[in-house]
């Protein structure tokens, strides 16, 4: 099993779960964000990579201290993904990204500055290129 990924703070709304293991989904270009202090929650992200345009939002240094700090190649960001049975209504917040320094095994969700990314912005629009973000 690989080690976990610390939350110091935890994910907004899930602030007592604290270690994670990232599940990739080899079918499909998403993971899972597992909680190993209780299994049963997991988050669906992605990878921004995945988009049409380039996802580059304001963060503020004070989350990359956080996790100690070092270069822009040292840190990976995920998205979460709000699920819906219809595909045209999944969703991903780029407002609270999770930003992960994979090294030190360390992970915050920040919040991103200025009101450029939206929280439930259209997954299916991202990727093919629409006007969403």
């Amino acid at each position: 099993m690989q080690k976990p990924i610390v939350f110091k703070k935890g994910i907004l709304g899930f602030e007592e779960y604290k270690n994670y293991v990232i599940v990739k989904d080899e079918e499909n270009m998403i993971y899972y964000l597992q909680s190993i202090d209780n299994p049963s929650v997991e988050f669906i992200i992605i990878s921004p990579h995945l988009f049409s345009k380039p996802y580059s939002p304001n963060i503020s240094e004070l989350y990359f201290k956080e996790l100690g700090g070092g270069e822009d190649e040292e840190f990976v960001l995920y998205l979460m993904v709000r699920p819906s049975r219809n595909s045209n209504e999944i969703t991903v917040n780029l407002q609270a990204p999770l930003l992960l320094h994979l090294e030190r095994r360390q992970g915050v969700q920040v919040i991103v500055e200025g009101d450029e990314y939206g929280m439930r912005e259209n997954l299916e629009a991202l990727i093919e290129g629409g006007d969403s973000c």
